[in-house]
């Protein structure tokens, strides 16, 4: 990687790119070499970050409506990924940088919660329907309040082990003796 391929006119070059990949692509050098440069020449590492800066976002502020109104009907975030034609990533990043988006998902999260709710309870009162799925549904969509109760969590202080030993209780001994205690290792 000769550190002589770089060239200053990169930096009005790289803006013309999506991506640092399909810029040193265009050029014919590797990735790798791209990145020293955003080392070694603070310019060229200036004018990738306003590249970056200036990628153009799918988001839409309208997507706080619709993500509500979509997982009202028991759908899942990725289920509402899917239907903008989006990664369940996206979604994600989207939560953290625009906090409206992330409340309208907590809030549409409540509303999907609520719909398996009501599908269960529709099948508790007409015994029609599977309750497997419906249980499934709600521990997918709020697993902190539908889970089975062998689930704990441990916390607090630990304590460590300073000796293992292994009991051996033979039928013999039982007669008043007690069980036979070895060490173990």
């Amino acid at each position: 990687m000769p550190a002589n391929l770089y060239r200053p006119a990169y930096c009005e070059v790289v803006k013309d790119f999506n991506t640092i990949t399909a810029f040193a692509r265009h050029i014919g050098v590797a990735f790798q070499t791209v990145y020293v440069w955003t080392h070694k020449h603070p310019e060229f590492a200036e004018a990738v970050k306003a590249m970056t800066r200036s990628l153009p976002t799918l988001y839409r502020e309208d997507y706080c409506d619709d993500v509500v109104e979509c997982l009202k009907d028991g759908h899942s975030l990725a289920a509402f990924a899917g239907k903008i034609d989006v990664a369940p990533k996206s979604i994600y990043d989207w939560m953290g940088k625009h906090p409206e988006f992330a409340d309208a998902v907590k809030r549409a999260q409540a509303k999907s919660a609520l719909w398996w709710e009501r599908r269960l309870l529709d099948l508790a009162q007409n015994d029609q329907g599977n309750a497997k799925a419906v249980i499934f549904g709600l521990k997918n969509r709020v697993s902190e309040h539908w889970r089975d109760g062998n689930h704990r969590q441990m916390s607090g202080v630990t304590e460590q082990i300073h000796r293992i030993e292994r009991v051996i209780v033979r039928p013999g001994d039982l007669g008043g003796k007690g069980p036979t205690v070895e060490p173990y290792g």
